[in-house]
Formats: C-alpha cells, structure tokens, sequence
C-alpha cells in the first residue's frame, strides 16, 4: 500500500508550533495510522465552507479535521482544535 502524505493549512500549523510535547506525541501517532490507512473514517463530518465535506477526528484531547485527496495521495489537516 502507498503511504499518503499530510498537507497542513497554516490554521493547522500554527497550532502545532504551539502544542505541548503531549499534544505533539497524540498527533503523530495519529498522523502516522492516517497516513497508512488514509480511508480511516472521521468521528464525524462537518461541511467546509468550499462545500467538501469534511472528517472531523476526535483524539483524546485533540479534534482534526480533515479530507482525503486520494487523486494525489494526500491527507489534508484543515484545523487542529482542543477539546479540554
């Protein structure tokens, strides 16, 4: 199988670069199984505002929205959002 790669909105990057170690270790580990199984279904969807609907992931402390763009092999991180 081919392992997608992650695009991330500058909304999404500007929340890594203010994660906690622990925020970054449940990211990763969740960046790493969607990269592999990139079919993963969301928790739930939202509709974005460009009308593509969008997967919303709940992690422990952390939601991530997303999309799959199986065309070029890429996961779309549109927003990282706590949830604590």
């Amino acid at each position: 199988m081919v392992r997608y790669r992650t695009v991330f909105t500058r909304q999404a990057l500007d929340f890594i670069c203010r994660a906690s170690d622990a925020e970054m270790h449940e990211l990763d580990a969740w960046f790493n199984r969607i990269e592999r199984q990139p079919g993963l279904p969301g928790d739930y969807t939202e509709v974005g505002d460009a009308g593509r609907e969008l997967q919303v992931t709940c992690l422990p402390h952390l939601a991530v929205t997303h999309w799959t763009d199986h065309a070029v092999r890429e996961i779309r991180i549109m927003k990282i959002e706590s949830v604590a």
